[in-house]
């Protein structure tokens, strides 16, 4: 990959700064931060298009695109499963004949929650597993876990507290199998 090279001398740390935080990961932002910071009168003006150019990109709630057909069959797998009950990312894979990533992510990009309850969805080991595109103690888990709560789904050191809440493959398929 080629940038386009001022025809200005940029400073070294400039320069440099540009070339191991930027290339490769927005070309066109790439070229912009060099632009700018040619344009830039001083070393303090350089600096500061060079510090805003490092900040992390905000991280958008939902994504602007329509759900794929895959989604939108997880979806209407997901809505299957009763209040109380919880299904894991694996059961719900073998239904779609698809992989348990596939299921978190795309319960991840859920635009209908919460209509289409993806909290209801766990990890094969009965754990909480992620919650809105994070995974750990974070504070989507924690209200992950008291939507369950809510719901009479009972969980003991982030586990659940008995199979009996579980809603597995079999059911899920015979569930499907009747809405149809």
């Amino acid at each position: 990959m080629s940038l386009p090279v001022p025809k200005k001398i940029l400073p070294n740390w400039a320069l440099a700064g540009v070339l191991a935080g930027f290339v490769g990961r927005n070309r066109s932002a790439d070229s912009r931060i060099l632009a700018a910071m040619v344009k830039a009168q001083s070393s303090s003006q350089r600096r500061a298009v060079a510090t805003a150019s490092t900040a992390r990109p905000q991280i958008q709630a939902k994504p602007a695109r329509k759900p794929t057909v895959f989604e939108e069959r997880l979806y209407q797998v997901c809505r299957l499963i009763p209040r109380g009950k919880v299904s894991t990312y694996g059961a719900m894979a073998k239904v779609l004949n698809s992989s348990p990533r596939a299921v978190g992510q795309a319960l991840r990009r859920n635009p209908y929650a919460p209509e289409v309850p993806c909290h209801r969805v766990i990890a094969a080991s009965l754990q909480l597993g992620g919650f809105q595109g994070t995974w750990g103690a974070t504070e989507q888990v924690a209200s992950k876990q008291r939507l369950l709560k809510e719901e009479g789904v009972g969980f003991q050191e982030g586990r659940l507290q008995s199979a009996q809440f579980v809603f597995d493959a079999e059911q899920l398929a015979q569930v499907l199998q009747a809405e149809k």
